[in-house]
C-alpha cells in the first residue's frame, strides 16, 4: 500500500499556541498546526510494514483558483514550502530532522515573534540525541530525542520585551545552534 498524500495547511503568517484543528478550507491555518499534524502522522504511517510509500502533499504551496484557504485566496497552503519558494515552513524542518544524515537543530514557531502569554512552550526538531535551551543565555535544560525529533520544554518563562530563544546541540562532533527573538507584550 502506498500513502499518495497526506498533509495539512500552513501558513507561515497565521500563528497560535496550541492550535485545534482547523477548517480544511478555513480562513485560519495557523503554521502551528500544520507542524503538529505532520508530527503525528509520520511516525504512524513508517510504523507501518505493509506502506512502501507515501508522499507529503505537497512540495511547495501553489495556484489553486477555486481555493481561499488559510487567509489567501487562489491557494493551496498544504506545501512545505511557501508558494515563492523563499520560506521553509516548520513542517519542512520536522522532515530535515527525521530524515537528513547531516546534523541539525531548529526552532519552531520562530515567525511567531510577537507573544502575549509570559509562559509559554518551546519546540525544537533536531537528529541529535539531546539540545540544550537557552532563553536570554540561561539554560533551560537539556531534552533527549523522543525517537520523532521532536524536543519540547513546557512552562518556559519569557521576560517582558525581546526574549533571545536558542538550541544548541552536538552530534558526531560537530555543534549545531539555532536562535531566534521572540518579544513579550504586557
Amino acid at each position: 500500500m502506498c500513502i499518495s498524500e497526506y498533509g495539512a495547511g500552513g501558513n507561515v503568517l497565521q500563528h497560535e499556541e496550541q492550535p485545534k484543528q482547523p477548517k480544511n478550507d478555513g480562513p485560519w491555518h495557523p503554521e502551528e498546526y500544520e507542524s503538529i499534524f505532520h508530527e503525528t502522522a509520520w511516525p504512524q504511517l513508517k510504523a507501518q510494514p505493509w506502506i512502501w510509500g507515501t508522499f507529503v502533499w505537497c512540495f511547495a504551496d501553489f495556484t489553486s483558483y477555486w481555493r481561499h484557504e488559510g487567509g489567501m485566496k487562489g491557494r493551496n497552503d498544504k506545501g512545505l514550502i511557501t508558494y515563492d519558494r523563499q520560506v521553509k515552513k516548520d513542517a519542512f524542518y520536522y522532515y530535515k530532522a527525521n530524515w537528513s544524515a547531516k546534523p541539525m537543530v531548529y526552532l519552531t514557531s520562530r515567525r511567531f515573534t510577537e507573544r502575549t502569554n509570559a509562559v509559554t512552550t518551546v519546540k525544537v526538531y533536531s537528529n541529535t540525541a539531546k539540545v540544550e535551551l537557552l532563553v536570554n543565555g540561561v539554560s533551560k535544560g537539556f531534552c533527549p530525542n523522543d525517537g520523532n525529533a521532536v524536543f519540547v520544554w513546557k512552562d518556559v518563562k519569557l521576560s517582558p520585551g525581546e526574549n533571545r530563544i536558542e538550541a544548541t546541540a552536538q552530534r558526531d562532533g560537530e555543534n549545531v545552534s539555532d536562535a531566534c527573538m521572540w518579544t513579550l507584550k504586557e
